[in-house]
C-alpha cells in the first residue's frame, strides 16, 4: 500500500509540475488537451474544431487547396521588434531572435481558433493508446503497441512527446506537388527543388491491425521524392523509410541519379548531415522539425506555456513563391499567429555524442502535435536556427495537417522553405493505394524516376 501511495503521490506531483494549468482544469480531449480555455479568455475552450460541412467561399473538394474559413478574422494586435518585451513570455527564443534582428518582421495575431478535429476512428485509437497499449521500449528510442493515434495523449516524460511529433496524425497517404527555396542574406532567392512526393502511413492505416502493423516491422513513414526542377537535378529521387523500432529496424533513405543511373543506399543521411537543397540551413534530422533517432539527447519535458505559433496558415499555404519570399526573412503577412498551449520538450546533447545542434527546444501544439516551433542553440547556448512548422486544419478529411515549414539560420541568415504548395498541385489526400514495401523500394525508385 505504501508503495502505491508514494507512486500515486509522484504522478500527482509530475502532472502538477508539468503543468500549473493541469491542477485547475482536469477535463482532457482523447488526445490529451485540455478541453477548457484559459481565464483570460484569450484561448477558448474547445468546441468540436472545424466540421466537415465546412465550405469556405473559393473551396473546391480534391482540387489540393483549402480555402481559408476564417478569412474575415482581423488581427487582435500586432508584435513588432518594439513590443516585443511586452510578450516575451509568449514567444520562442527563435520568434524573440527574428524581431530584434529584422525591423520588417511582425506578428499579427489572430483570434485564437481550435480547428483541429480527427476522424472517430483516430480518436478511438487514442483512447486505446492511453489505457495503456503504447509503451516505450529499447530506452524510449522505440514504441510498442501504438497504433492509429496520438501514442502518448498526456505525456510522463520527453521521449514520448517527442514520439507524439513524429507520429503526428497527417492521414494515412497523401500525394504533394510543391516548390522548395531558400534565400540568402542578400535577399537572393534560389528555386532549388521543384517535387512530386508521395507520403504513406501505415500506422495510421484503418484496415490493418495493431498486430499486422508490428508484423511488418512498423514502418511509420514512407517517403517517396522525385525532382522534375531545376535543370541540374531534374529526374533525381530520393526515398525514406523510417520505423517504430529504429534499433531491430534502422531507417533507411536511398537517393538516385540520373547521371549514375543507380540507386544508392545513403548511410549518412541522419542526425546533422545537411540536406543538400537546404543552402546549408537543415539537417536530416530537422524534417517536420524532428525526423530521426532520439538516442544522442536527453530529453526532458518542460511542461506547458501559452505561446504565439503561427496557426491556420491557410494564406501560406495558397501563397505562391513570390508572395511568400522577401528579401530577408518570410513575408510576415502570409502568416496568421494564434495564441494557443503548447507542450514544451528540450533535448540536452548528451557527453560524447555530436551534433551541430547542441540543445533542441521544441514546442508543440496540445491540439494537434503538428503545428509548432523548434529552437536550436549552439555549444555556447545562443540561438542559432529558429524553425517554425505551419498547420492548417484540412476539414472535410478532418487531417490537422503540418508539412511545410520555415527555416532559418542565424549564423549565415539564409531562410529555407522546404515546401511552399500555391502555384503546384497542392496536397491530395488518400487518391489510391500502393502496395508499401513494393512502392517504397530501391527498385520502385528506380521505375518511378526512369520513366
Amino acid at each position: 500500500m505504501l508503495n502505491k501511495a508514494i507512486i500515486a503521490a509522484a504522478a500527482a506531483a509530475l502532472i502538477g509540475a508539468v503543468s500549473g494549468v493541469h491542477a485547475q482544469e482536469g477535463e482532457r480531449l482523447p488526445w490529451g488537451a485540455l478541453k477548457a480555455g484559459n481565464k483570460e479568455g484569450s484561448i477558448p475552450a474547445y468546441a468540436g474544431g472545424l466540421p466537415t460541412n465546412t465550405n469556405p467561399p473559393g473551396f473546391k473538394k480534391d482540387s489540393g487547396f483549402w480555402a481559408d474559413p476564417f478569412a474575415s478574422d482581423k488581427p487582435l494586435y500586432t508584435v513588432t521588434g518594439k513590443n516585443a518585451d511586452q510578450y516575451a513570455d509568449k514567444l520562442s527564443d527563435g520568434t524573440k531572435e527574428m524581431l530584434k534582428r529584422f525591423p520588417s518582421f511582425k506578428l499579427d495575431v489572430y483570434p485564437t481558433r481550435r480547428s483541429a478535429a480527427f476522424p472517430d476512428w483516430v480518436v478511438e485509437n487514442m483512447k486505446k493508446n492511453a489505457a495503456g497499449r503504447c509503451k516505450l521500449i529499447e530506452n524510449g528510442e522505440a514504441i510498442e503497441g501504438c497504433f492509429g493515434g496520438t501514442p502518448f495523449p498526456v505525456p510522463k516524460n520527453g521521449n514520448e512527446l517527442m514520439w507524439n511529433l513524429m507520429l503526428n496524425y497527417k492521414g494515412k497517404s497523401a500525394w504533394y506537388s510543391a516548390e522548395g527555396w531558400y534565400s540568402d542574406a542578400t535577399g537572393n532567392q534560389v528555386l532549388v527543388n521543384a517535387i512530386s512526393n508521395r507520403g504513406d502511413s501505415p500506422y495510421y492505416d484503418k484496415d490493418l491491425t495493431p498486430e499486422a502493423f508490428y508484423k511488418a516491422g512498423g514502418p511509420y513513414f514512407n517517403n517517396s521524392n522525385i525532382y522534375s526542377a531545376p535543370a541540374r537535378i531534374a529526374g533525381e529521387g530520393n526515398l525514406l523509410r523510417k520505423w517504430a523500432n529504429p534499433i531491430a529496424n534502422p531507417d533507411k533513405t536511398w537517393n538516385y541519379s540520373p547521371g549514375q543511373r543507380r540507386v544508392r543506399l545513403s548511410p549518412d543521411a541522419a542526425y546533422d548531415f545537411p540536406i543538400a537543397s537546404s543552402g546549408g540551413v537543415a539537417n536530416y534530422d530537422e524534417i517536420f522539425m524532428f525526423s530521426g533517432r532520439l538516442d544522442r539527447y536527453d530529453w526532458k519535458l518542460l511542461g506547458q506555456r501559452e505561446m504565439l505559433v503561427p496557426y491556420n496558415t491557410y494564406r501560406f499555404y495558397n501563397s505562391k513563391p513570390s508572395e511568400v519570399l522577401a528579401k530577408q526573412h518570410i513575408n510576415p503577412d502570409v502568416l496568421r499567429w494564434e495564441l494557443h498551449r503548447l507542450w514544451v520538450v528540450e533535448g540536452t546533447l548528451k557527453n560524447g555524442a555530436r551534433h551541430v545542434v547542441a540543445k533542441k527546444r521544441f514546442y508543440l501544439d496540445e491540439d494537434s502535435f503538428s503545428a509548432g516551433m523548434y529552437d536550436g542553440f549552439d555549444n555556447a547556448g545562443k540561438i542559432s536556427r529558429g524553425y517554425w512548422q505551419f498547420m492548417m486544419q484540412l476539414y472535410d478529411k478532418q487531417i490537422p495537417f503540418g508539412t511545410s515549414s520555415w527555416q532559418i539560420d542565424f549564423a549565415t541568415n539564409v531562410n529555407y522553405y522546404p515546401s511552399i504548395y500555391g502555384g503546384s498541385k497542392g496536397i491530395l489526400i488518400e487518391t489510391d493505394q500502393v502496395e508499401i514495401d513494393r512502392f517504397y523500394s530501391a527498385e520502385g525508385l528506380a521505375r518511378r524516376t526512369q520513366r
